[in-house]
């Protein structure tokens, strides 16, 4: 569905998308799915990464995801010292306390909300 709602509402700047990891402590490597999605997005591949681990959600084993970055054509190299340095690691954290804090427990979760004026802060809409 993100698809769809990504090309009728946010490219056309109806809203603002704005994505939190949330890697649940269930699924043991869903944090580092978080992390190769991140060192992706560092060459620009965020998203298509993303979408490539969904599409593989039973083989996140992290020494898959070195094939998965190569099948992208991304720069394997930079992408596994980016994996192995922990770069994404707070960022990540950081999600995760503010999906917490919203009561958010599961993925995936949509809330509605509108950027208050002349603020980087997003009052959520009941």
């Amino acid at each position: 569905m993100l698809p769809q709602v990504y090309e009728k509402f946010v490219r056309t700047g109806k809203v603002e998308l704005i994505f939190l990891d949330l890697p649940l402590p269930m699924h043991p490597y869903a944090f580092k799915a978080a992390e190769a999605a991140a060192c992706a997005g560092d060459q620009g591949m965020f998203w298509d990464m993303h979408h490539l681990l969904f599409a593989h959600q039973q083989a996140l084993a992290p020494d898959r995801l070195p094939a998965y970055a190569e099948e992208l054509g991304l720069d394997v190299a930079a992408f596994q010292a980016c994996l192995s340095s922990g770069r994404h690691d707070a960022e990540i954290r950081e999600d995760v306390r503010i999906a917490r804090r919203l009561g958010i427990t599961g993925t995936p979760a949509y809330l509605l909300g509108r950027r208050l004026a002349g603020s980087d802060k997003i009052e959520i809409v009941d």
